[in-house]
């Protein structure tokens, strides 16, 4: 029986092409869509899935009180370690991240190293594929991750090959490669190149034992059986005996996060070493593909009742020859489910060759078209099958079966006749599409207003070159004096935008954290930093070398300054007063809150970067000048200036990859509707084709029929606007002010933008069946009738 249902249900979609083809491409794009986003969303619930041990894997954060309340630090003591003895735990690793120069043969990488304690790779358990598992038993062993292997050495065995990796300030040292590993798309950890601690703590001897110096990250893994309720009370020794040796950092505790799930929260973590999506924006992405398939389900109804409404004779013949209502209900739901089931595959092989492909463009690290397990990917796939199925196909199948034949041969069965249940799914429809298309406009609106923001200061016609020793400073400054096109110069220890130094006071008994800038005398000037009030560094003036400070508004505001200029605040034992007040300027991107910042100038000893600005129009020459300086200068490192223009490309690109893909979003969101109100207006055309031919022989011109033809459509479209635009709105606004803290406040123009949208897309729609009705012959019409 099920075969002679389904040779039907094809015969059936055979001869209604149009309608068929509509389902069908309607349904595969949002499932499509969906099965993206399903993949992502089951890619980071189970990040670090792969670890064998991730259950008894936990890193220890620090919890720290700061002028903007209680902060959660991912850095912690570099002692903390090993100091743990508790029973409870069998092992422990640390991470610092550190870069370095590193040179094979002629070429050289500037790459960004972690060093480790040899227990990591017993604790995680990313795959050794060449090499021995024993890693890291000698300071001069390193481990690549795979891509990295195949750039040095491509095609050729990268074990036992030799790296020399010059460490800043340091002579260059020799390393073997005694393993390559290849990290998960399901990691959350992204080192790159690994180094035994012990050299760590040969470069930097000072900091070896030193409570007072934090290290990025601290995991410990538990024994079996035990519980990391054991430890969480004995931690208070440790932190008295951390903010006795760094009352600046004072902690209030330590907490102990599980590795499973701390990719999810690691945007509450400052400087997290796990990196993954916030909670968040799954649950949005989660909610967009629902909207879409709720959107391409009723426009799959909307189609089915269309098509079913030229097929009122068959069902009656059925039904007069003995068929049963079960029989038509499962020949319908079979048709369903064979056009649900084609969806599924057409979507299938949309997401894996167009959609995330697409996605990991704009999102990297790559995700692979997989799942966490095969009986995720059957519920998966059985639960989108059943859900399409039963949301677009119920109503055909169960309300169609239940006409009277005799009333449908007779022709007094009205099913369709005033569209009512259509107009209905369709205003349903446009408000989702509203509230879809609007809450992405919202979003976008917000995304180029953020694009382009003031970032406080001139950040064109910049140009800034990292450096490793006074003497290379020296040296490029030296010989970039006499170019005419360069119009300032200045060194400074970190660069706005690049690297940011942090320090914690104590002022009035109130503990202050502020982002420190120490500088060259002319670097303000350089960086077009605009001055609010006061005056910038003086060489000529001795006390601004060693006491005067420039701050920044919110600066001024913390410390509750009305009239900043003359007060001072103590740091490292020495007054600092302040001299000027700087206009506040971004330096994080525009995710974080602005936050106090202090200038101060010293010696060139310190200088990490050359900062350099250039007369317009010359960027580019002072650029290749520059390149081709540094090979003389500094033959071993590799050059790694850059235009201040680029400080913010994580955040633009993250910026333009949402823009793209909420456009995106609109665009099927936009296509799901259109195709809806096809069916619908191809059926009505279709059902009122005769009245239209007597309004033709009675004079009535295209542009009354248009006219006729949109006036119900004007309706539901003003009804499903007032409904959904709110709606979309509310939905997407709390999202924006969680991830951006400074966002644009509402405008008229997504919801303009919206109705532009709809009511061009309910036009084209219209007119296309416009020109059907303008091609048919009002005679052949009422002849055939």
């Amino acid at each position: 029986m099920f075969k002679s249902y389904l040779t039907t249900g094809i015969r059936n979609l055979i001869r209604h092409r149009l309608n068929g083809s509509i389902n069908i491409i309607g349904l595969s794009l949002a499932v499509g869509i969906a099965i993206t986003a399903f993949i992502v969303i089951d890619n980071q619930l189970h990040a670090d899935f792969f670890h064998e041990n991730r259950k008894r894997i936990y890193q220890v954060t620090s919890i720290v009180q700061t002028d903007k309340g209680s902060e959660e630090w991912s850095d912690s003591p570099i002692m903390l370690g090993p100091s743990l003895n508790h029973e409870a735990i069998e092992s422990f690793t640390r991470m610092e991240y550190g870069y370095a120069n590193v040179r094979h043969r002629d070429e050289v990488f500037n790459e960004r190293l972690c060093f480790v304690d040899p227990a990591f790779f017993d604790m995680f358990s990313f795959p050794i594929i060449a090499g021995s598992g024993q890693v890291l038993s000698e300071k001069n062993q390193l481990v690549l991750e795979a891509e990295i292997a195949k750039k040095y050495f491509g095609d050729t065995d990268p074990i036992g090959q030799s790296v020399s990796i010059k460490f800043r300030e340091h002579d260059k040292q020799e390393f073997i490669v005694s393993a390559v590993f290849e990290r998960s798309t399901g990691s959350t950890l992204y080192p790159t190149i690994f180094l035994s601690m012990a050299n760590f703590q040969d470069l930097a001897p000072e900091h070896a034992n030193d409570w007072a110096y934090r290290i990025d990250g601290t995991f410990v893994m538990l024994r079996s059986g035990h519980s990391v309720d054991k430890l969480t009370g004995q931690m208070n020794n440790h932190v008295d005996t951390q903010n006795a040796a760094s009352p600046q950092w004072a902690i209030d505790g330590f907490q102990f996060h599980p590795l499973e799930g701390l990719g999810l929260i690691s945007y509450k973590i400052i400087n997290p070493v796990s990196e993954g999506s916030q909670l968040e924006g799954l649950i949005s992405l989660a909610v967009i593909a629902g909207f879409l398939l709720i959107l391409a389900s009723l426009n799959y109804m909307n189609v089915s009742i269309a098509t079913v409404a030229t097929r009122l004779k068959e069902i009656g013949i059925r039904k007069v020859i003995g068929g049963q209502k079960r029989e038509i209900i499962h020949q319908f739901l079979t048709e369903n489910l064979l056009m649900c089931s084609l969806a599924l595959l057409l979507g299938c092989l949309l997401s894996y060759l167009f959609f995330l492909p697409g996605f990991n463009t704009l999102f990297p690290p790559n995700i692979l078209f997989g799942f966490s397990s095969g009986n995720v990917m059957f519920l998966f796939f059985a639960g989108l099958l059943f859900f399409i199925g039963l949301l677009s196909g119920a109503y055909p199948a169960f309300y169609i079966a239940s006409f009277q034949p005799i009333q449908i041969l007779q022709g007094r069965e009205k099913f369709g006749q005033k569209s009512l249940l259509s107009r209905m799914l369709l205003a349903l429809q446009f408000i989702f599409a509203f509230m879809t298309i609007v809450g992405s406009f919202v979003f976008i609106d917000n995304s180029i207003y953020l694009k382009n923001k003031d970032w406080g200061y001139k950040h064109d016609n910049l140009i800034a070159i990292p450096l490793e020793e006074k003497d290379k400073y020296l040296a490029l400054r030296d010989r970039l004096s006499t170019n005419p096109s360069i119009t300032n110069m200045a060194g400074a220890a970190s660069h706005i935008g690049k690297s940011n130094a942090r320090i914690t006071f104590i002022h009035n008994e109130k503990k202050i954290e502020a982002l420190d800038f120490q500088v060259g005398y002319n670097y303000l000037e350089t960086m077009n930093i605009r001055l609010k009030e006061g005056r910038l560094f003086d060489k000529t003036i001795q006390s601004d070398e060693v006491e005067s400070v420039i701050i920044n508004e919110k600066f001024a505001k913390t410390l509750g300054w009305a009239n900043p200029i003359g007060q001072y605040f103590e740091l490292d034992s020495v007054k600092r007063f302040v001299i000027g007040v700087a206009e506040d300027f971004h330096y994080e991107g525009f995710y974080s809150v602005l936050g106090p910042v202090l200038f101060r100038i010293t010696s060139e000893d310190d200088f990490n970067f050359l900062a350099i600005q250039v007369g317009a129009g010359h960027l580019n020459e002072v650029q290749e000048q520059v390149k081709s300086m540094w090979k003389s200068i500094a033959p071993d490192d590799m050059y790694e200036g850059f235009v201040q223009d680029d400080v913010f490309a994580h955040f633009n690109s993250n910026n333009s990859a949402h823009v793209q893909i909420l456009a995106f979003i609109s665009t099927v969101t936009v296509t799901l509707a259109s195709l809806g109100l096809f069916g619908l207006v191809s059926f009505n055309t279709t059902r009122r084709m005769k009245e239209y031919s007597i309004r033709k022989v009675m004079g009535a011109n295209v542009a009354q029929i248009f006219k006729l033809m949109n006036r119900d459509y004007v309706f539901i479209l003003t009804t499903a606007f007032v409904i959904g635009a709110p709606a979309g709105f509310l939905l997407v606004n709390p999202l924006i002010q969680l991830i951006y803290p400074e966002p644009q406040g509402a405008t008229p123009l997504p919801f303009m933008i919206a109705v532009l949208i709809m009511a061009l897309a309910v036009s084209l729609t219209v007119v296309t069946q416009l020109f059907r009705i303008a091609k048919e012959s009002p005679s052949e019409v009422l002849r055939n009738d």
